[in-house]
């Protein structure tokens, strides 16, 4: 097996079933691949619809009771049944275009030591309502969607709208943990491993994919970001736990626990105004 795909979920079998059928039209074939999906507690019908797809799927699903906000948990859960060489950590929600897979290999046998970030168009760190793309997404028309979305600027990735607004890549190259960002990342898996997985004191939305990105960094690993590997971000409200209060926690444990220079600007500073400091 090459890739495990890790999905952590919580209660939107609806956007898990559009980010599955996208891996059910990769180019790649399915043998080369295995789907978890890491269930966070979801009471809806998350179980039964990821089993809809076992004739489609190599797909298997793992889940753990609803103690609260806990996908550091979940992915870690899911990474545990894992028997890929590599690591694909996926979100509910997240559609990839169909020959995504693909790019990824391909990118990882030029660079085999590096760790691949991948952009979602339609992503906000604050959800944005954008009903453009839903009669495609009913459909299932994905090939069609993603020729959509490359003819307009206004669906990037935030993080790459940033990049393109400072016209250089200094601050991915400097800080490439900051853009570290759970939907889309794909790495070894003894890597993963060898950093610990992700943090499990986690309990607000967000922070866990970057502190994970922050010791991968310092233990020397180097990144790409990999922009071929087009995939795409449902536009839907976050988790209750979202919020600037929950930021502000989450940015307070990753410094108290690295005690970094960078992490004190953390404290003070978005993230966004970090990278453009750097000139």
């Amino acid at each position: 097996m090459l890739i495990s795909i890790i999905i952590p979920t919580y209660n939107c079998a609806n956007l898990l079933e559009k980010t599955l059928e996208s891996l059910c039209q990769q180019s790649l074939q399915t043998e080369c691949f295995e789907v978890i999906v890491a269930d966070d507690g979801s009471s809806d019908n998350t179980e039964q619809m990821v089993k809809s797809f076992a004739s489609r799927l190599n797909i298997g699903y793992c889940f753990q009771p609803d103690l609260g906000f806990r996908a550091a948990s979940a992915r870690n859960l899911g990474s545990q049944q894992a028997v890929g060489e590599y690591l694909f950590y996926l979100d509910s929600g997240v559609v990839l275009e169909q020959h995504a897979l693909q790019i990824h290999l391909a990118e990882m046998e030029r660079n085999p030591d590096h760790i691949q970030i991948g952009f979602c168009h339609g992503f906000e760190e604050h959800f944005v309502a954008n009903n453009t793309f839903s009669q495609l997404l009913d459909s299932n028309d994905f090939n069609t969607l993603f020729d959509s979305l490359t003819q307009q600027d206004s669906n990037l990735d935030c993080r790459q709208q940033l990049l393109n607004q400072i016209g250089h890549m200094r601050g991915f190259d400097t800080h490439p943990w900051l853009f570290f960002w759970g939907g889309h990342l794909f790495a070894k898996t003894s890597d993963f491993v060898e950093a610990g997985g992700f943090d499990e004191n986690f309990t607000h939305w967000g922070g866990e994919d970057v502190e994970l990105g922050l010791r991968l960094f310092n233990a020397g690993h180097k990144f790409t970001l990999l922009l071929d590997a087009k995939a795409y971000h449902i536009p839907h409200p976050k988790a209750e736990t979202a919020g600037s209060e929950a930021t502000h926690n989450n940015c307070h444990y990753i410094h108290d626990k690295h005690q970094l220079p960078i992490t004190e600007r953390m404290l003070a500073e978005s993230w966004e105004d970090i990278v453009r400091s750097v000139s």
